[in-house]
């Protein structure tokens, strides 16, 4: 049988191709006797539905997947929609949302099946019943306007299991472009922590088996070997790992260092992860920088002490933050700091602590989102109780899950978009002259062809400007 999987991403921005559905598609195709392809539609927004009709004539899937998040339901709604009128064509929908908000995608009329778990067993197993649904473990499907809902499917626990990705699908070429020469990995699935905005604890509660699970050091090491055969004399020159905390085991990082450098992968490509300020060590954090990472992300989402650990369940001190930092700054390695604004007891004074500490922390870039409450987490309860989202309102209109809050309990809408203005130009200023230092009227220059070019052929943001110019150049400086 054919499976067509389609990025559903027609509304915002490039970045990276997508890594669930290229592992998808090669566990289909290596896994199995069907074929699998990815359609991606980042590249195609202004004419995505003659690119898609060109691509499902050509290709005759039998089943078409898509990958849903919050962030890209409604477009993933628009697109089924679109496919239903023209091809009729079955559609099954997985992902994060899904898992978490099933009853909500299911009743959709041009959804036919919802995947409830990883879709990688799911998929194959659909298939080879070519598509009669009865006793497929992990879906949900419609039968004569029934909805039947099958058995849940364990999560994968060995992730060397799963063949590695398959990017042919993709425009890597323009990728790299955008993204700065970056491809992405996954080393683990799954975070054993509480965040209250984050969909990890809510996921946890809604799937079965074991959810936090690392891949082999040397199931990594010998993709990054592939991937250096198969770009690097095309442009790849970093890693970017997926992972929610790549840090949590001391003893894999620092296999995973070892085995890197002995490689020689170091002298070649360099790498980037998340990190969580308590896992933070003197020990990891050379390791790392001697192996070729050059920067870590890293999420605070409070400066005041109270949201952070109340509110969000961060469970980590401001000394432990800071701590973190003089650590990672010590090493030379850039830094990424994300603060997330409008929790819904935090007032202006508190947003300010957190604008307070990002000036404090001369992070190398600093993020400052509006709080979006995700599907089944206790923040979405918590905002809901609270009366700062309306809930009947974005029950009906699905908002809620491609909105951020407009206000909490004692800040405004209007407050809130000033603050975020504020922090705008505290970044924009920031960001002039520190590309003014770094490489003076060349930086005015790049800023000019950015606009003037890649914003307008990529339909960028204003924001992406700081990869097209500071970070290249701190790249360029690297080496």
């Amino acid at each position: 049988m054919k499976l067509v999987l389609i990025e559903p991403n027609i509304q915002g921005y490039a970045l990276m191709p997508t890594m669930s559905l290229a592992i998808l598609k090669s566990y289909i195709n290596e896994k199995s006797r069907h074929n699998a392809r990815v359609i991606d539609l980042i590249f195609h927004k202004k004419n995505w539905k003659e690119y898609l009709s060109e691509q499902i004539k050509e290709l005759k899937p039998d089943l078409i997947g898509m990958s849903v998040l919050s962030f890209n339901y409604l477009a993933a709604l628009e697109i089924a929609k679109f496919i239903k009128e023209k091809f009729g064509t079955k559609i099954i929908f997985g992902g994060v949302h899904v898992i978490l908000s099933p009853e909500e995608v299911i009743e959709n009329k041009d959804v036919d099946i919802i995947c409830t778990g990883e879709g990688e067993e799911v998929l194959k197993n659909l298939l080879d019943k070519k598509l009669n649904c009865k006793d497929v473990k992990g879906i949900w499907y419609k039968k004569e306007e029934k909805i039947i809902k099958n058995q849940k499917i364990k999560l994968i626990e060995n992730l060397d299991s799963i063949p590695f990705p398959d990017w042919s699908d993709f425009d890597l070429k323009k990728y790299f472009l955008i993204s700065g020469n970056n491809l992405p990995i996954m080393g683990s699935r799954g975070c054993p922590y509480q965040c209250t905005y984050c969909s990890n604890h809510a996921l946890r509660e809604n799937l079965i088996g074991k959810y936090v699970r690392f891949r082999s050091v040397d199931n990594i090491i010998e993709e990054i070997e592939l991937r250096i055969k198969q770009y690097h004399n095309k442009g790849f020159k970093y890693l970017f790992f997926y992972d929610d905390t790549f840090i949590m085991y001391r003893d894999f990082v620092l296999e995973f260092c070892r085995k890197f450098k002995e490689k020689g992968f170091h002298k070649k490509i360099k790498w980037n992860v998340n990190v969580r300020a308590n896992l933070v060590t003197d020990e990891i954090i050379k390791a790392m920088k001697d192996a070729g990472c050059y920067e870590v992300r890293m999420g605070v989402e409070a400066g005041n002490d109270y949201i952070r650990n109340e509110i969000y369940k961060r469970n980590m001190s401001e000394k432990q933050i800071f701590d973190a930092i003089k650590i990672i700054k010590k090493y030379g390695l850039q830094l990424r700091l994300q603060f997330i604004i409008g929790a819904p007891y935090e007032n202006l004074d508190m947003m300010n602590e957190s604008f307070e500490m990002a000036k404090k922390s001369e992070a190398d870039y600093v993020l400052f989102p509006v709080l979006i409450p995700l599907p089944s987490t206790k923040m979405k309860e918590l905002c809901e109780e609270e009366g700062v989202i309306e809930r009947k309102k974005f029950k009906s209109s699905h908002e809620m899950f491609t909105n951020p809050v407009v206000r909490t309990k004692f800040v405004s809408r209007k407050e809130i978009k000033n603050f975020v203005n504020k922090i705008r130009m505290y970044q924009v200023k920031k960001y002039f002259l520190e590309g003014l230092k770094l490489r003076g009227l060349i930086f005015v220059k790049d800023s000019l062809i950015f606009f003037v070019y890649y914003k307008r052929k990529y339909d960028l943001e204003i924001d992406n400007i700081f990869r097209f110019t500071i970070n290249k150049y701190k790249l360029e400086d690297l080496k």
